[in-house]
């Protein structure tokens, strides 16, 4: 048992005076009694004076009683044992066989051996016992300060001593083995510096310690008056004698290093060739021969494994086998997984904040000493609790990291980023731009393929000539058919790479048809519409019908006889997109408004909305059109404070926007819209710039000279959207963009709109017929991603069908089936939605079943309507960036109190921990004088004298 209890009875006295004191003012009291009714023995006869001596001494006798204050104690001494936390991390990264030389591979060799002679051994077990003697004694200084009880600094500053004696036992041990070295530079060098730290140990400071502690062990004042002071200065020199041992360190691992190579090559190749998880094994056996046996006996030996969460695999009290337990447990985490098999599934990813609130919990529950994590320290759990944090917490638990692994990325090509447009029109020519990134492959040649459903289109042979390389490889496409084009990006694997899991990338193109029907309507022929109608004439992928009001009415294609906006959805529906400039009311009627709305809504439609000076959008504040506008009017004040001019902010969401891609990669169109905000800033923005809460802004008009630019974009929009149930509004603050023509002749101007308009074409591409259409919202899904179903539904007319009956999607993999209820959306009629949670990784195609769809099926020669998905799996950050992240480790160790410590001094870390039990006492006091009976006697015999007196006529 952790806890034991032992009680034990005490009686004591606590009175205002002493049972020696008490007993002699009995005698003095009864010699008094004695002598008084000595004299009056005649008067009262010789039993009455008896009687009166035996009332006072019983009163006498109860007061004194009473005034010794006896009281009744009942002890409860309370010892629990505290425990020592080992907990090894057996995450992904941990299978991880590191370059050789690259990951302390002398000392988890020398960590091994059984030579206690070892100097590197010695020289780190010293270090960690120099950093520990640090600490407590800055433990004193503190416990000095803060007046806390003398207990606290006696227990400091011992502890500090034996640790400073360790040091002078390992520094000796050190010394010896660099005098027995053939003599050369290096090793004249080492010793020189390993007798000047023996000296610094027996200088006089470290004497007069020794001596202070003796002092205060034996509850003496020191005979030094400033010994308090000295405590400080003392830290400072343990600091510097910590440094020389740290040289000492480097000096004994390079001797060390090569004597292994000479006398062991084979035994440090095959440490070489292991993954970490086995050193951690090697290490846990190690401890369990060597200290773990020792600990055990004082404390409990608490050995867990962690990745996500810790898991206990034993609790070990004196029985050591209990702690070697966990070595053997490591082996299931290095046996290769298969379908059937029992062994521990590879983690995702590494929670060292939930470790650590784990040990949080637990010290509440026992004590702990100490808690050792064995880990690469490689924390890359999303969200949570910081590290640092939950190391805050921890207060008074020193945390000792191990550290395992290299800080390098390990040997490894990745494809870092792949940049492409993902919308693009029937026979265009994309670029398609990927990152490479290459580590450790210093004379290698990568190979990187462009893929189409697996079919190799193009390659490129790319040189890695150093060990960290970063390469951008273009590809050029044309694409012919309209639909979901999916590519691949791959590097065909070199060879001992870290994992071939991101040698790939997939993305996809939603490439529409290469014809567009819109109608540019403007109220006059601003610069706006004279360049846009001549950048539209000239496109021939466009079928453009223009509308003008002034100075003369225009209209062609299919206004030239209405010579009017249309007022009926279907007249809307001959567009594909409506462009509208600053048209008045009176041009765009409530009629044409409403029937707008409804085409946005119900057919999908797009209208991009440019505001102006004169109308538009203030002209329809209060009319329908201003209802589905993305943005509302600022207040006056902003407005006039913004007349000092705008510049272009591309917000997050605008950065990676296929609308705004301007050029051929990421880099260019980056620069292109830096070239673009330089030489062509916002000189007429609208007031109706106030995006709502359901817009997205992908460029913002920015005040010149604003100092927060991210919080100004949040207010202020030029280029934003909403979608308006199927179809969506565009809206533009100001007529600006004819800006872009002066700027490179009129590229910038021609792909801005042959973007957006592109983009605008893409938001419905669904499988099916006109009676019913099926789509998710991508074709590719990585790991746990939800899949977005959407199914529409419509009659011979195009209107959409509502129903109350059930409809589920059914998506099959083979002979699996998984299947979501679709639920009618409230926004858009005729569409229903579902959602596909944690589907696993494989080709999946989806259809549609339920009653509605069977009676829309019922006399067409169609059959049911289908479309395709893949779920790919997710890439683990686990294996995909394997480095050992020594400096989280060391900001654990500091914040707790602990140390980033290698292999070879974990077993002097445990040596020096303190395992003594926490021992409490529990006092339990009942007064047995302090009861109404005492009084009652003492009086009683007084007043018996007093009536007996009276009785006889007695003073």
């Amino acid at each position: 048992m952790p806890t034991t209890t032992d009680s034990t009875e005490q009686f004591s006295l606590d009175g205002p005076i002493s049972p020696g004191v008490a007993m002699a003012i009995a005698v003095g009291l009864l010699v008094i009694f004695t002598w008084s009714l000595l004299r009056e023995r005649k008067i009262l006869g010789q039993r009455q004076a008896i009687l009166f001596w035996l009332l006072r001494a019983t009163a006498l006798g109860v007061a004194l009683w009473m005034l010794l204050a006896p009281t009744k104690m009942l002890v409860e001494v309370t010892t629990t044992r505290k425990s020592v936390a080992i907990l090894a991390d057996v995450s992904g990264s941990m299978r991880t066989i590191d370059p050789a030389g690259s990951a302390d591979d002398t000392r988890w060799a020398l960590m091994k051996t059984d030579s206690p002679a070892s100097m590197t051994r010695a020289a780190d077990s010293a270090i960690a016992a120099a950093m520990i003697a640090e600490r407590r004694i800055e433990a004193a200084s503190t416990a000095l300060t803060q007046h806390q009880r003398e207990s606290l600094i006696v227990e400091a500053t011992t502890a500090a001593r034996e640790a400073l004696q360790r040091v002078r036992s390992h520094a000796s041990v050190l010394a010896d083995g660099l005098n027995t070295l053939r003599s050369n530079a290096a090793t004249t060098d080492a010793a020189t510096l390993a007798r000047r730290v023996a000296k610094d140990l027996e200088s006089a400071e470290f004497s007069a310690f020794d001596a202070l502690c003796e002092s205060l062990e034996k509850g003496r004042a020191p005979a030094d008056r400033g010994w308090r002071e000295s405590l400080p200065d003392l830290q400072i020199r343990i600091a510097g004698v910590r440094r020389r041992l740290h040289e000492l360190s480097r000096a004994a691992e390079l001797i060390e290093a090569d004597h292994l190579q000479k006398t062991q090559p084979q035994a440090l190749t095959q440490l070489q060739r292991a993954p970490r998880l086995e050193r951690v094994a090697g290490l846990l056996d190690q401890l369990d021969t060597s200290v773990l046996r020792t600990v055990a006996e004082k404390a409990d030996v608490r050995v867990s494994t962690f990745d996500q969460s810790a898991r206990v695999l034993s609790l070990g009290g004196p029985d050591p086998q209990n702690a070697s337990r966990m070595s053997r447990g490591l082996q299931g985490f290095l046996t290769p997984v298969s379908e059937n098999s029992d062994a521990p599934p590879v983690a995702g990813e590494t929670n060292l904040s939930a470790v650590l609130e784990q040990l949080d919990r637990d010290r509440r529950d026992q004590p702990l000493a100490a808690a050792i994590l064995l880990t690469d320290a490689s924390h890359n759990s999303t969200g949570g609790t910081n590290p640092r944090v939950a190391a805050a917490a921890l207060h008074g638990l020193p945390v000792y990291v191990v550290p395992i692994g290299n800080t390098k990325y390990v040997r490894d090509v990745l494809i870092q980023s792949v940049f492409t447009p993902t919308v693009a029109m029937r026979n265009d020519n994309i670029v398609i731009e990927a990152v490479i990134q290459a580590h450790d492959c210093d004379g290698d040649q990568c190979v990187v393929q462009l893929l189409q459903e697996d079919e190799v289109l193009d390659t490129r042979t790319i040189p890695l000539e150093s060990g960290y390389s970063t390469h951008r490889v273009r590809f050029d496409r044309k694409l012919n058919e309209v639909g979901q084009q999916r590519f691949s990006i791959q590097t065909v694997p070199l060879a001992r790479e870290l994992s071939d899991l991101n040698n790939r990338s997939d993305f996809e193109v939603n490439v529409t048809r290469n014809e567009i029907k819109l109608l540019l309507a403007d109220e006059m022929p601003r610069w706006e519409f004279r360049y846009l109608a001549q950048l539209f004439r000239r496109d021939p992928k466009i079928d453009l019908d223009e509308m003008l009001f002034h100075p003369r009415l225009i209209a062609t294609g299919r206004r030239q006889e209405s010579k009017a906006f249309p007022t009926t959805v279907d007249a809307w529906d001959q567009y594909d997109v409506v462009l509208l400039g600053d048209l008045t009311s009176e041009h765009l009627p409530i009629a044409a408004q409403t029937s707008l709305i409804e085409y946005l809504r119900d057919r999908g439609g797009t209208a991009i909305v440019i505001a102006g000076k004169e109308a538009m959008p203030q002209a329809f504040a209060q009319q329908p059109l201003a209802g589905v506008l993305p943005v509302t009017r600022i207040d006056e004040a902003a407005s006039q404070a913004d007349e000092s001019g705008y510049s272009f902010f591309v917000t997050d969401a605008g950065r990676n926007h296929n609308a705004l891609r301007i050029a051929d990669t990421e880099e260019a169109t980056q620069n292109a819209w830096n070239f673009v905000n330089q030489f062509a800033p916002l000189n007429e923005v609208s007031p109706w710039r106030l995006p709502r809460p359901s817009a997205t802004t992908l460029i913002s008009a920015v005040p010149k000279g604003t100092l927060d630019e991210a919080q100004a974009a949040a207010t202020s929009s030029f280029l934003c959207w909403q979608p308006v149930g199927r179809g969506r509004v565009i809206y533009l603050s100001g007529p600006e963009t004819f800006r872009l023509r002066f700027l490179r002749g009129d590229l910038l101007h021609y792909r801005f709109w042959g973007q957006l308009l592109r983009w605008t074409l893409a938001s419905d591409l669904a499988a099916g017929s006109e009676l019913i259409r099926i789509r998710t919202d991508k074709s590719q899904y990585v790991g746990r991603e939800p899949v977005q179903i959407v199914v529409r539904l419509a009659d011979g007319t195009g209107n959409p069908v509502e129903t109350s009956t059930e409809m589920k999607a059914i998506a099959r993999r083979g002979e699996e089936e998984h299947s979501v209820v679709l639920v009618p959306d409230e926004q858009i009629p005729g569409q229903y939605a579902g959602q596909f949670r944690s589907l696993p990784p494989g080709e999946y195609e989806i259809e549609p079943v339920g009653d509605a769809i069977r009676q829309a099926m019922q006399g067409s020669q169609e059959t049911a309507p289908t479309s395709s998905f893949s779920v790919r799996p997710a890439l683990p950050m686990e294996l995909l960036d394997t480095r050992s992240d020594r400096g989280l480790g060391q900001q654990i160790a500091d914040i707790t109190g602990g140390q980033l410590v290698p292999p070879t001094a974990v077993e002097e870390v445990l040596r020096l921990t303190n395992l003594k039990p926490d021992v409490t006492q529990k006092f339990d006091t009942r007064p047995l004088w302090v009861e109404w009976k005492y009084l009652w006697i003492i009086f009683g015999c007084l007043q018996v004298e007093w009536i007996a007196r009276k009785i006889k006529g007695l003073s």
